[in-house]
């Protein structure tokens, strides 16, 4: 079995995520672990299977105040575990929000 490899840290995290596809479905789960490329998500894997492209919404702190964040992605993997996300291409204001949050003490 190959390895994954990271491109940056993974971090265990408390976030709630929703996760949209097809602007006909839309769920909110708990990400398990989170990283600059991606996410790890305590979801039910119904309806979503590798390949499958969603929108995961997150909220982050940014300047001591929240804001939403979509972040195109990529469903990877589906087990009995949950789901796990592959981000596409984000802005720089997601970028930011997402290092302060991963590289915080």
């Amino acid at each position: 079995m190959k390895a994954e490899q990271r491109q940056s840290i993974r971090k265990k995290i408390s976030l709630n995520i929703v996760v949209n596809q097809d602007l006909v479905y839309s769920e909110r789960w708990r990400v398990r672990d989170l990283s600059l490329s991606g996410a790890r998500l305590e979801a039910s894997r119904e309806g979503l299977s590798p390949g499958v492209p969603v929108e995961a919404v997150l909220t982050l702190k940014e300047h001591d105040k929240y804001g939403l964040h979509r972040v195109p992605a990529d469903v990877v993997r589906a087990d009995r575990h949950g789901v796990a996300l592959r981000f596409r291409r984000y802005d720089d204001r997601t970028y930011t929000a997402l290092v302060n949050l991963l590289y915080s003490s």
